[in-house]
């Protein structure tokens, strides 16, 4: 039987909805594999937003019905949806990393939400090597895809793909810098970055 503790240490585990094939790393309770209803997270960054809102709202909906929203929430797309599903009650979880399970942020709200068997986390990519791939964010979807879809026996997931580095949309050079002041002044510490990682979005 899971305990608390052993819910949160990164473990070793197998279920009839995961490929056997492949070692699996959890970050909480296996029983959010035992539902009976999933909704895939998947939503592509080239989709148009009123697409992506549609989708969304499609989503929420399942959750709302008891849905368990499976997803890896690699995209701008999938951020953007992770945001809306997070101010939902009945939202549970399961998040399929594309890259290892190391050093997940095991915030207060996190170890809550897994301790309540709200949220599940999933690696099946060994190593130590966080860097996003687009070879792992294909894996990362078709095992989505495979939890949602299995009944008794998963499908058989994409193979690997030699590794690429995911290439992020380009943004819009920043504007020249104003001209600086003739006395000395102190300088202005940056922003910080805004919160992408959907461990806090949803936690």
């Amino acid at each position: 039987m899971a305990t608390e503790d052993n819910l949160l240490l990164p473990r070793e585990v197998t279920h009839p909805r995961l490929p056997a094939e492949t070692t699996w790393i959890a970050l909480g309770d296996l029983s959010l594999l035992d539902a009976t209803d999933f909704i895939p997270v998947i939503l592509s960054r080239s989709l148009m937003p009123a697409k992506i809102d549609a989708e969304t709202k499609r989503i929420a909906a399942a959750v709302r019905q008891g849905a368990v929203a499976v997803g890896g929430f690699i995209s701008f797309a999938e951020k953007k949806a992770a945001r809306q599903l997070a101010s939902l009650p009945e939202l549970r979880l399961i998040r399929v990393l594309p890259h290892p399970l190391i050093d997940y942020p095991l915030t207060d709200a996190v170890r809550d939400r897994i301790c309540k068997g709200r949220t599940l986390i999933l690696s099946g990519i060994g190593g130590t090597d966080k860097t996003l791939t687009r070879a792992n964010c294909v894996r990362t979807n078709g095992w989505v895809l495979n939890i949602c879809e299995a009944a008794t026996a998963p499908a058989t997931p994409l193979p690997a793909q030699k590794p690429t580095p995911v290439v992020e949309a380009k943004q819009p050079p920043a504007p020249p810098p104003a001209p600086a002041p003739k006395q000395k002044s102190t300088p202005t510490p940056p922003a910080p970055a805004p919160a992408d990682d959907p461990a806090a979005i949803f936690l």
